[in-house]
């Protein structure tokens, strides 16, 4: 590859390093050209993107970004899974391909600022969709003013028949 297109492919790349919420680096030796592409395609539905990249350019490319945390890991055939929005659909997707291609294997990430191991992408692909936990959370709203109510009212009702003893009290008495 010549200088120029190196340095347009280590811009490129920057600018996407920047861009992205989470990423992973994936050893990919052992697939074929076929299993790339249906992995890239299955990850272009979540926004996301599988790329190979030369582990020189994407180590100069990392430089004042959060992947420059995970430097260490650029050795071997590596490629990476650049997330820009929903950083658990991608690892489901990931951890489903290592389970159907064992010779893909993850050697970490970011998510966020945080830097995640192979078992902590794993973890991640365990967890609900974005919509389920918005989903829940909404739920868990919607029942606390329910509960308050129903809890105030068994205190009202508990005070009216205290106080109607004593009426009936006074009445006897």
């Amino acid at each position: 590859m010549e200088r120029a297109k190196k340095e347009k492919v280590v811009a490129e790349l920057g600018s996407k390093l920047k861009k992205m919420s989470s990423m992973f680096i994936a050893e990919y030796s052992g697939l074929n050209v076929a299993q790339m592409t249906k992995i890239r395609k299955e990850l272009r539905g979540v926004d996301a993107e599988f790329t190979v990249v030369k582990n020189t350019l994407l180590s100069i490319a990392s430089e004042g970004t959060r992947a420059q945390a995970l430097k260490e890991r650029f050795t071997g055939p590596n490629a990476i899974v650049g997330v820009y929005k929903d950083p658990v659909s991608a690892a489901r997707i990931i951890s489903g391909f290592m389970k159907e291609m064992p010779q893909l294997k993850i050697k970490g990430g970011f998510l966020g600022d945080q830097i995640i191991g192979p078992e902590d992408v794993n973890k991640l692909a365990t967890l609900p969709s974005k919509e389920v936990l918005i989903g829940k959370f909404v739920g868990l709203l919607k029942g606390v003013p329910q509960r308050l109510v129903f809890v105030l009212s068994g205190n009202m009702g508990k005070l009216l028949m205290t106080l109607n003893a004593i009426k009936a009290q006074k009445e006897q008495g």
